[in-house]
């Protein structure tokens, strides 16, 4: 499995868009070929049992929520398969123009994960 999460700063005044937004890009993902697309509304950001919370990575304004996108493929190959058929080479881009006007993407933050183990160098091998 390879999976896309993204956090989202959205502005109070711009979450009805911003959710609005997401659905159909997420309905396009999904007719693509992904496995999956959510939206995940912040629940408990501040850590628990002494461990921290999103709030201690990404700071927000009193008038923002914070989201979490994730987007779910077989595969990495799986995940530049459906990113192709849609026209872009990197979910960041395709999202940056559909959403550029609702969030400030500079302060979008986006990591991928797999299930296939650590990553590996491709010229060494050696993990990273």
């Amino acid at each position: 499995m390879f999976t896309v999460v993204c956090f989202f700063r959205v502005k109070d005044n711009k979450l009805d868009s911003f959710l609005k937004m997401a659905r159909q890009s997420g309905e396009i993902l999904e007719s693509h070929g992904t496995l999956h697309h959510h939206m995940f509304f912040s629940h408990e950001t501040t850590g628990r049992q002494g461990s921290m919370g999103m709030l201690n990575l990404i700071e927000l304004d009193d008038n923002e929520e914070l989201l979490m996108g994730q987007t779910i493929f077989k595969s990495e190959e799986h995940y530049h398969e459906v990113m192709a058929s849609i026209g872009f080479n990197d979910i960041i881009h395709y999202l940056n123009d559909h959403i550029k006007d609702i969030v400030e993407m500079n302060k979008v933050v986006t990591s991928t994960f797999n299930t296939e183990g650590p990553r590996k160098s491709k010229s060494t091998g050696q993990i990273n």
